[in-house]
């Protein structure tokens, strides 16, 4: 086995727990939004936004250069 597949099983086996442990559904409030989801949900879409956001970010950046 190399080791990225043992990093890619690893990554995979903790995200399985962090799914088991976050599945209650929290309140989010936001100015006049409010929004009831899973925790995991919410996690993952603030992790891709923040990801679309800094992709962004470099790309305008390198774009200027």
């Amino acid at each position: 086995m190399n080791w990225k597949m043992i990093v890619g099983v690893t990554a995979l086996i903790l995200m399985g727990i962090f799914v088991l442990q976050n599945m209650e559904v929290v309140s989010v409030e936001f100015l006049v939004w409010s929004l009831q989801a899973s925790r995991v949900i919410i996690y993952l879409s603030i992790f891709l936004i923040g990801a679309v956001v800094g992709w962004l970010w470099k790309s305008i950046t390198l774009h200027h250069k």
